[in-house]
């Protein structure tokens, strides 16, 4: 009999509250946590290793070339 007392408005209302509930504890602890946004990588690191590569003689310049158009342009 209890059960038959809430009509579906309180159901979906408990719903509703309940997703937004846990919705509002995930935007807190994010924030709390001050966890940055995803950034784009940075081509000049690779790039760096392979000037290394090419001064140590592991590269030709060729092969250099070839590794860097890879590494900035993607091709």
């Amino acid at each position: 009999m209890l059960m038959h007392s809430m009509g579906w408005g309180m159901w979906l209302l408990m719903g509703v509250s309940t997703v937004a509930f846990w919705a509002l504890v995930l935007l807190v602890v994010r924030a709390l946590l001050n966890v940055p946004p995803a950034a784009s990588p940075d081509p000049a690191g690779p790039v760096l290793l392979l000037q290394e590569r090419l001064a140590r003689g592991e590269l030709t310049p060729e092969q250099y070339e070839q590794h860097r158009r890879l590494v900035v342009d993607g091709r």
